[in-house]
């Protein structure tokens, strides 16, 4: 084995010009996945920090008819109790209390369709750092009546300023209209255009009171210690917390649509890399191929003084493994060089910030790529390999020892 892996060795660097090309068309593909993967898979964790962190925390626990049906007297039975006791338990870091409705705020010759977020303050900063992310005016306090939080998207279209009134229009209990004004005290910025423009938050003691639901939650969020332990404490919940009306849900099955971009960038990254590697496997292809028809006498005299074709096949699939390792070393180094250069740096996408902010992604990307992803390519690459080494090895094992040794002559 070692003889032909001598062999296999020589064989490569006997055109070295060919050779080159190979090793180099090959690290450049190589490098040119692992940088995609590494930004793909950057601006999928930061799109799903972003609504972990600031949106949906870990657990979601609602009314099972609030999902379908977004009314505000659709509240958890017992909110209150149930809020307090998850507060105290030594898993979760941190919870809070929402109401949601959906309504329609004005200013004066404006108007939009918004999501209104009733809020306990000191709660939701714990939670989902809402005044940490205020980029103008001030936090909730008992100072001014009916205060309101809206993002500046949203302030721009309804031509508002700190400070303006705007009047609220939403469903209350049993189906009433509900009107009331309430007062611009800050405005903040999301990754999220939609969430900016949509995504409205009033003082929970405002909302519930208007609509007659005092001390209750349409939706209670959780952050825990230890995102491990998710599954888990969730079946602890459910078996603590078995009630018809009550539904407990993970991140993923309250929302959907993050799962939906989940799966959608693991299905794009999956593409990249087959489209990468069938362009790799067809290059190699025809590389071993020429390297064969180059040596149509040599492989004859070969097989006639002896060497059987299993040996022949081997010494084939051995130059072409070595070939395809040797571009996906220097192409995984330089990728691991970038990604490591541009993980402190950052790579500018401002060209594309609207596109990005439709999806929930920041338009300053720090790439990383998982060990894993090393490992996971490096396999591909020699799995190619083995691949695409068969259909040379078979055109070198079909030729007859006599008519090589002629055709040559």
């Amino acid at each position: 084995m070692k003889t032909l892996l001598k062999i296999a060795w020589r064989n490569i660097w006997r055109n070295r010009t060919r050779s080159l090309v190979v090793v180099i068309s090959l690290a450049i593909g190589i490098w040119a996945t692992v940088f995609i993967l590494a930004v793909s898979d950057s601006l999928h964790i930061e799109s799903l920090k972003d609504g972990i962190e600031y949106k949906y925390g870990h657990i979601q626990i609602h009314h099972p008819e609030f999902i379908k049906n977004e009314k505000i007297e659709l509240t958890i039975p017992k909110g209150d109790k149930l809020l307090e006791k998850i507060r105290k338990d030594n898993q979760v870091k941190t919870a809070t209390g929402r109401n949601s409705v959906s309504g329609i705020i004005a200013s004066a010759g404006y108007s939009s369709n918004v999501k209104i977020i009733g809020v306990i303050p000191d709660w939701e900063e714990e939670t989902t750092l809402l005044k940490s992310r205020l980029s103008l005016g001030n936090y909730f306090s008992d100072s001014v009546r009916n205060p309101l939080i809206i993002g500046e998207k949203l302030a721009k279209k309804l031509k508002v300023k700190l400070g303006n009134k705007v009047v609220l229009n939403f469903e209350g209990k049993k189906g009433t209209l509900l009107t009331s004004t309430f007062r611009i005290i800050g405005m903040y910025t999301a990754t999220q255009v939609r969430d900016e423009e949509m995504i409205i938050y009033a003082d929970h003691k405002d909302v519930t009171k208007l609509a007659e639901v005092e001390g209750q939650y349409n939706e209670i969020v959780i952050k825990l210690k230890d995102l491990e332990q998710l599954e888990n404490y969730i079946q602890s919940l459910k078996t603590k917390f078995n009630q018809p009306n009550v539904l407990i849900q993970d991140w993923r099955e309250a929302n959907p649509d993050m799962e939906m971009i989940s799966d959608m960038i693991y299905q794009l990254d999956l593409i990249v890399t087959i489209i990468v590697l069938i362009a790799l496997a067809f290059g190699i292809v025809n590389t071993m191929l020429m390297s064969i028809l180059e040596r149509y006498k040599e492989l004859g005299i070969l097989m006639a003084i002896g060497m059987n074709k299993t040996r022949v096949f081997v010494m084939i699939v051995m130059e072409t493994t070595l070939l395809s390792l040797m571009g996906g070393a220097i192409g995984m180094i330089i990728g691991f060089i970038t990604i490591t250069g541009f993980s402190y740096k950052g790579i500018n996408l401002s060209l594309f910030s609207e596109g990005l902010a439709s999806w929930g992604f920041n338009e300053v990307v720090y790439p990383t790529l998982e060990p894993r992803v090393y490992f996971q390519i490096t396999i591909l690459v020699i799995l190619t390999a083995i691949f695409t080494s068969i259909y040379p090895a078979i055109k070198a094992l079909m030729l007859k020892p006599n008519d090589a040794i002629r055709k040559q002559n």
